[in-house]
């Protein structure tokens, strides 16, 4: 992906950015800020419903009689293995897509960062005169920052849209028409910036489109309603007794423990698992504004 626009010989671009910090109003608010509070409370629903599943289980076996059990348990024990084989199934698949999302944004964050750099590199032969392009191209990174850590957990969470990326495409362009490819080398470089710039834009809006993509609660509603059947299921063929209480409760954690891993994974810039913002943080410290 490359931008291009003609270059305007009469009425010469000019850009006039100031090097402040992004303003956090710009983004709308969409969540509280306590992520982790609220993925601990989902994960102990879905522990507190699959154990009281299979206390339920029990008593209706308590309720059943003797010949109603066998005749049952063959069917029963059939249809546990169904939802026990989707349950794992599907659990498994959506512990892979958390994760795969979670280092995708390590990943695309890395490219940003080194597409960034590059661009300051290629800038380096216009010296003061894109001073300019410099300070559009820091301050998209600090929108970066500010969009994907909009508070560190101390504010409300902002959408993740980005809904200005024709005005940041604007931006740096017009700020590029400023500088003169006096040679070759000056052309070579502002061909290669503009190609990197069309990446950066691309890597930005992949990384807002899969934080837009996460599980949907209804998806994640249907796992839990599994669960709780197969829970069921369990305590229609298992005695009531302390061993078997104690194995249903850690049945019971271990469903809450990936349901918990799920909702960490695909929320990778807050909560407990959330990549660190300390490595941007350097980068742009290193990255200095114009004088």
């Amino acid at each position: 992906m490359s931008f291009e626009r003609p270059m305007k010989r009469n009425a010469p671009a000019t850009v006039a950015v100031k090097d402040t910090e992004v303003t956090r109003e710009g983004f709308a608010s969409q969540f509280s800020a306590a992520y982790s509070v609220v993925f601990v409370a989902r994960a102990a629903i879905i522990a507190l419903s699959t154990f009281m599943s299979a206390l339920a289980g029990m008593l209706a076996q308590g309720q059943m009689t003797a010949p109603m059990i066998a005749d049952s348990k063959s069917m029963t024990g059939s249809i546990v293995g169904l939802v026990a084989t989707l349950l794992s199934v599907v659990v498994g698949l959506l512990v892979s897509q958390s994760y795969g999302l979670f280092s995708s944004q390590q990943s695309d964050l890395a490219t940003l960062g080194r597409l960034v750099a590059r661009m300051n590199y290629l800038l380096s032969p216009f010296g003061p005169e894109a001073d300019a392009a410099r300070t559009v191209l820091r301050e998209q990174m600090l929108q970066v920052r500010a969009r994907l850590w909009p508070d560190e957990g101390t504010g409300p969470r902002r959408a993740l849209v980005y809904d200005h990326v024709h005005q940041d495409v604007h931006a740096m362009l017009a700020a590029l028409e400023q500088l003169r490819a006096a040679d070759n080398e000056r052309r070579e470089s502002l061909a290669q910036a503009q190609e990197l710039f069309g990446k950066f834009i691309e890597t930005h809006t992949s990384m807002i489109r899969s934080l837009s993509n996460r599980v949907p609660n209804l998806f994640l509603n249907v796992v839990m309603g599994w669960a709780c059947a197969l829970f069921f299921g369990y305590g229609l063929l298992a005695g009531i007794n302390a061993p078997t209480l104690f194995m249903a409760a850690v049945g019971s954690m271990a469903i809450a423990s990936a349901i918990f891993l799920i909702l960490e994974m695909s929320d990778p810039y807050s909560g407990l698992f959330r990549i660190s913002s300390v490595s941007l943080d350097q980068f742009l410290r290193g990255l200095r504004a114009p004088e």
